[in-house]
């Protein structure tokens, strides 16, 4: 069996399914369309060792994206070479290679370490870069299937970049999607100000361009992936690799973009815009094909869902197989839970409430406005009176989860921080 993870990183929920991805959309008929799925975290490295470990944050202890841990034994990538599968990770961005991709299989050669500075590891940054688009990752994904001596059994996460900002994306669609003008002569960082809305420093604020500029330029790569997604997964079909495998697409987070919770162009907090994440899953021999639905699950149950299929059971992983909630035999998770960078929110929703509370002694190193109170609409409005019982249950939720399961933050071994060089790169992206 073929299991093949996408994710795209920073694509909302709300982008995916309407008029920016119609090859996606095309394939509605083949696979199951999971409206209510969330993320764990809104930082890249965080979720993603959630869907390989089915583990949370406060479990695996990764709250930021250079802080490196190696996979525990009982991963899913660890547990299913175990069985004999192939695994193979290909990222779009040099840091996710090098925390936590090549820990899934073989060590990208795009993206060297920055501690070497070798001829070839000198050319090799040059003709690759740091970022590389979805066309060239989707590629590679398919010269690795197609290689000869892979095994039948085989796993393959491939990550999309390029809807993080600075959002990029050729010209055939930033030409499509990028039309905002002028900028009253003020550059991005004084609009921002004026505005009071966070986000993190990009050199090209210091341009004097419109703030609509770079939601639209996160449209015109959200609407790349897809094309290129639509192309990957024609291939898949032409080379007979499709009808039984399980394909997954979703997202790591979501993102804010014109001022939501007034921040611009980022992903903070923990409303809708930021964790509430698409997710499309086609399941082998069109099981569950066409089917929509409404229950809440999250990337803790990408793992389990894997292990169904392997044929084993893992006692640390903490999610529900999505076959299970596809066929009704799972109602899906009551309440789903995610936390912040750094540590410093964390919450528990439901379908109609989001409880959000910071995290005692850890400060708000990013200097974000608040919103006043703890409990919030799913749409982030402010709870109405007398909606107190709703806050202490979602909270009672939050705080018997965390104290929880002690045996699975025990299997976790120590972390190592990023190198220098390798901490210069995150805040280039704005990560720090």
């Amino acid at each position: 069996m073929l299991v093949c993870l996408i994710t795209l990183d920073c694509v909302r929920s709300d982008h995916l399914g309407g008029a920016l991805t119609p090859a996606l959309n095309a394939l509605s008929p083949e696979w199951t369309t999971f409206e209510q799925a969330f993320a764990q975290s809104q930082n890249t490295l965080s979720s993603h060792l959630t869907m390989l470990t089915s583990n949370y944050l406060f479990q695996h202890g990764v709250y930021s994206n250079y802080a490196q841990k190696a996979l525990p034994p009982h991963a899913l990538p660890a547990r299913i070479k175990a069985l004999g599968w192939d695994c193979q990770a290909i990222t779009g961005v040099d840091f996710l290679a090098q925390f936590l991709g090549n820990q899934v299989g073989g060590r990208d050669p795009r993206f060297p370490d920055p501690s070497d500075q070798s001829l070839v590891a000198r050319v090799t940054r040059r003709l690759y870069g740091r970022r590389t688009p979805a066309e060239k990752t989707l590629a590679r994904g398919l010269r690795w299937l197609a290689a000869k001596g892979r095994r039948r059994d085989a796993f393959l996460w491939l990550h999309l970049f390029d809807a993080h900002m600075v959002y990029e994306a050729p010209p055939a669609f930033t030409k499509a999607h990028v039309t905002a003008e002028g900028g009253g002569g003020k550059s991005v960082s004084d609009q921002l100000k004026e505005r009071g809305w966070f986000s993190p420093r990009f050199p090209e604020y210091d341009q004097p361009l419109p703030l609509e500029h770079f939601p639209q330029r996160y449209r015109a790569a959200v609407a790349y992936e897809d094309s290129r997604l639509g192309e990957f997964v024609a291939a898949l079909k032409a080379r007979g690799w499709w009808d039984d495998a399980l394909v997954v697409v979703t997202a790591d987070h979501g993102e804010c973009l014109m001022g939501d919770h007034a921040v611009y162009c980022a992903h903070k907090k923990l409303f809708d815009t930021t964790v509430h994440v698409p997710l499309r899953v086609k399941f082998p021999r069109g099981r569950h094909a066409g089917e929509t639905v409404g229950a809440l699950v999250q990337h803790v149950d990408f793992a389990t869902t894997v292990a169904s299929l392997a044929g084993f059971e893992e006692p640390l992983y903490m999610g529900r197989d999505l076959a299970a909630v596809a066929e009704g035999r799972d109602p899906g998770h009551a309440v789903v839970f995610s936390e912040h960078v750094d540590n410093f929110l964390r919450c528990a929703r439901d379908r109609d409430w989001i409880y959000v509370e910071e995290v005692p002694g850890q400060p708000n190193k990013w200097g974000l406005a608040m919103e006043p109170g703890n409990l919030f609409r799913r749409d982030a409005a402010p709870a109405p009176p007398g909606s107190d019982p709703h806050a202490r249950r979602l909270k009672e939720a939050l705080d018997g989860l965390l104290s929880g399961r002690p045996e699975v933050a025990a299997a976790w071994g120590e972390s190592r921080e990023a190198e220098a060089e390798m901490a210069e790169r995150l805040k280039e992206l704005g990560y720090m």
